[in-house]
This record gives C-alpha cells, structure tokens and sequence, in this order.
C-alpha cells in the first residue's frame, strides 16, 4: 500500500513538474514577439545568418540594375513610383523557418524588415495555420484589442482588416492555399492550407508614403503607389474601392 501512494504521489509530482515547464515555455516563447515591435529593431542583428537574399534578388532586374540586393521597392529604377526619389529604403527577409516569430499564440515562418533612412519602419510576418478559425479568433482578438477596424473590405472576395493605434497601423490578411504531400510508396497528399500576412506599419511612416501617392497624383493625374510586400491596402485603389472611386471622379486633390 506505501509503495502504491509512493508511486502515485510520483506521478503527481512529475504531473505538476511538467505543467510548470510547459508554462514557461509559453511565457518564453522563442522568437521575436511581434506585440512588443517598437521601430527601433536592428533587422541584421535580429536576422543574422538567417537572412534569405534571394526574396528581393531577381537576377535580371538586378543584373540591368534597376535596383540592387534588398533594394525596396524592388525595380524601383525600372518602374519609379516617385520620379527620381523612388528608392525607398531596404528590405531584408528571413529564411522559413519554425518559431522565428509570434503574436501571442500564433507563430510565424518568416518575418521581413523594412527601414528607411536606416531606421525600421515596418515589420512583415508570414504564418501558416491549420485552420482559418484561427485567422477569425485572431480578428476578434485584435478587435477586442484595438476596438474596430479602421479599414476593411467592401466586398465578400477580400478578408483583409487594419487597425490603427497611436503609433501604428495593424493589417492581417489571409489566403487558402494547397501543399502537396509526396511519399515514397504511398499515394499523394493533397492538404488545403491557410496562410496569414500580418504587417505593422509605423504610423508617421506610412503617412509620409501616403501624402507622397497624393502629392503625386494631384501633379500628374497618374496615382502611382510604392508596390511591394509592404503595402498598406487603404492606400491601393485595387483594395479600396472608395479611394478608386474617388481617383476615377477626381476628388482626390492637393
């Protein structure tokens, strides 16, 4: 009878021993914490080694040298979006990798830094879920959060959201995708998969981009946007319909 409560009390021990560890592990998450970006990141010393140069490095745009390695945005010579001041600054992605970052229970594959005048100003993260009721919890989170969408689509074909906070815009996007699963001996796999995009931009910064767009635009007629990765979708008239309404009445002025 000892030895059968010895051996329960053991277990009930390594039980509580090992419910401790697995807090710590969620209260220390490795990787960067995207809830705690503050602009001052140093994206070489987060990235390291883990750096991927072949993201922004199309060989023939960089070979007739319409922009060099983490040039942003890329092709900026070949298509200048702001006359001769269409360099912008750099972007560097990391390589895909498990946990390199997370917003609260969400982890992410991949994150990207974009800096300007050497200064990060917005910070792109790349996830891949396992369900899209993780992408609407993550809705409802931010909501709760950041209280209602300050952007959002006009129409059922788009499932992109923006927050704004007093230094900060929040966008999440997301999209179904399929992964083929080959083995040898066994018949292919075919797995739906969902991918989230959550981009923070620095508020003062994307402005600055916005008010440059419009500057543009009421010089030249022509609204041209700084494409890329790090797009904020209010300021695009293929996401905004009534910013595209309002280009084809030309009710956007100076």
């Amino acid at each position: 009878m000892k030895n059968y409560c010895f051996l329960l009390l053991s277990l009930l021990m390594f039980s509580c021993s090992q419910k401790k560890a697995g807090s710590t592990v969620i209260k220390n998450k490795p990787g960067l914490d995207l809830e705690k970006i503050d602009f001052n990141e140093n994206p070489l010393e987060i990235l390291k080694s883990k750096i991927d140069s072949s993201v922004n490095n199309q060989e023939e745009i960089v070979k007739k040298g319409y922009s060099a390695l983490f040039d942003y945005p890329l092709g900026y010579k070949f298509d200048p979006w702001n006359g001769k001041d269409s360099f912008y600054g750099k972007a560097y992605y990391s390589e895909i990798t498990d946990s390199i970052a997370y917003y609260k229970n969400i982890n992410f594959n991949r994150i990207a830094f974009l800096t300007h005048k050497n200064k990060t100003v917005a910070v792109l993260g790349n996830a891949e879920m396992k369900s899209d009721t993780v992408y609407n919890d993550l809705i409802k989170q931010l909501t709760k959060q950041y209280g209602t969408p300050s952007f959002r689509p006009a129409t059922t074909m788009d499932v992109f959201y923006e927050w704004t906070t007093k230094d900060r815009y929040i966008q999440i996007d997301y999209s179904k995708g399929m992964s083929m699963l080959a083995m040898s001996g066994k018949a292919t796999e075919m797995k739906e998969t969902f991918n989230l995009e959550m981009l923070i931009f620095n508020k003062d910064a994307a402005k600055a981009i916005q008010e440059i767009q419009q500057s543009n635009y009421a010089k030249t007629k022509n609204y041209k946007i700084m494409d890329g990765d790090f797009k904020l979708y209010k300021g695009d008239p293929s996401k905004n319909i009534v910013l595209a309404d309002s280009l084809l009445n030309e009710k956007f002025k100076k």
